[in-house]
């Protein structure tokens, strides 16, 4: 479906509810703040949106213990860039059908890497300063085909996906018209939000999608909650071969730690990275270091407000600075 014909269809889906959306969930977040962010070249206040969305899902069952499991999620823009109109109103997120059974869970789509996956909730500031500026692997992988196990012994899973390569092109240029040209995997152990379990652990592996073409990762994280207290650590180890020809080497990491106290939330992390100059999505193209500190506070249930402060460097002496005032509201 094209991008402009989306919100009519969802506007449809909306008003028709008895029939477009008999099993399906509406879900979704608008998470909006005012920042200023100093490049050291320019110093511009904006007003960003950070993966707000919108999305729907649900499942219904079958035959033989089977349940038919689907979601469409896509990332929604309530600001718009420049001041202008923009044909990206609607960005594909997760979207995928599967089945799930007493074997586990299969599904195929657009959808998250397990190595993505994987960092649990130790990055506390997914989306606003995310650790994608500095940190590969932060990937969403298209015609995927993925399988997650069930929980063994109510505290390992293993999450793997393979990727079809449709006539995509490698590091090399390469077509790829194989049933397995890029592989993600991961095993998952604890809870990633701490509330069957205190400790969460994940061991992950990438290897030559084509959202990181000719990029292997490895990836291993953990976090444990004592009473208020929650840290988190993260270590990766990226090689390659990039588009350029150029050799890709990156040793990265993050450590991270928050405080509840009643409805504030004091948070503060650390990400250091020795990323290769041509890599994408760190702070102007090289590795370097970045240190946020922030404050979360609790309206309600599913609305928080929050200030962050966040600071950092690349190894070419590049700076970057940003501070904003936001609010969250998920429904």
């Amino acid at each position: 479906m094209k991008r402009k014909l989306l919100p009519f269809a969802i506007a449809a889906a909306v008003a028709v509810p008895g029939v477009a959306l008999a099993d399906a969930t509406i879900y979704g977040k608008l998470n909006v703040s005012v920042r200023n962010v100093d490049s050291g070249d320019t110093d511009t206040w904006e007003l960003e949106s950070h993966a707000s969305r919108l999305g729907f899902k649900g499942d219904a069952e079958l035959d033989y213990g089977l349940t038919a499991i689907y979601q469409m999620e896509y990332e929604i823009s309530p600001d718009q860039e420049d001041g202008g109109e923009s044909d990206d109103v609607f960005k594909q997120r997760d979207i995928f059908v599967g089945l799930k059974g007493g074997f586990g869970t299969i599904k195929l789509g657009n959808m998250d890497t397990p190595l993505k996956k994987a960092q649990g909730k130790v990055d506390l500031f997914s989306d606003v300063v995310d650790m994608n500026i500095l940190l590969d692997g932060e990937n969403r992988q298209d015609n995927a085909i993925n399988y997650t196990s069930p929980k063994f012994a109510d505290l390992f899973t293993i999450n793997t996906m393979i990727e079809v390569g449709d006539g995509a092109t490698d590091a090399d240029g390469n077509e790829r018209d194989g049933i397995a040209e890029g592989t993600s995997i991961a095993i998952m152990a604890g809870d990633k939000k701490y509330k069957k379990q205190p400790f969460y652990a994940a061991l992950a592996y990438d290897n030559d999608l084509t959202e990181n073409k000719g990029i292997s990762t490895i990836r291993a994280v953990a976090g444990y909650k004592l009473n208020d207290l929650t840290l988190g650590a993260l270590y990766q180890q990226s090689e390659g071969e990039l588009d350029s020809n150029e050799d890709y080497d990156d040793d990265g990491f993050l450590v991270s730690a928050a405080y509840k106290i009643d409805k504030i939330t004091l948070k503060g992390q650390y990400i250091s990275s020795d990323q290769s100059e041509d890599a994408k999505g760190s702070i102007k193209g090289e590795g370097g270091e970045l240190f946020t500190l922030g404050v979360d506070y609790k309206l309600g249930k599913k609305t928080k407000t929050y200030v962050y402060y966040a600071d950092g460097e690349n190894d070419g002496d590049a700076e970057l600075t940003a501070y904003g005032l936001g609010l969250e509201h998920k429904f």
